[in-house]
């Protein structure tokens, strides 16, 4: 499993295993944190293209 921490003061936020995207905002310090997994981002644009081509 992977920590998710706020950049800012690096509290543990979640700890997660599979995940396209996750955003949460700490609070302790209130910042809004994004983490976009870059393998599953281009599996969905790639979908997106596909579906979209009409093949």
């Amino acid at each position: 499993m992977k920590d998710f921490r706020c950049p800012r003061c690096r509290k543990l936020l979640a700890r997660y295993r599979e995940c396209g995207e996750l955003q949460i905002k700490c609070p302790r310090c209130g910042y809004l944190t994004v983490h976009i997994d870059e393998h599953k981002k281009t599996s969905q644009y790639e979908e997106q293209i596909y579906i979209s081509s009409g093949n």
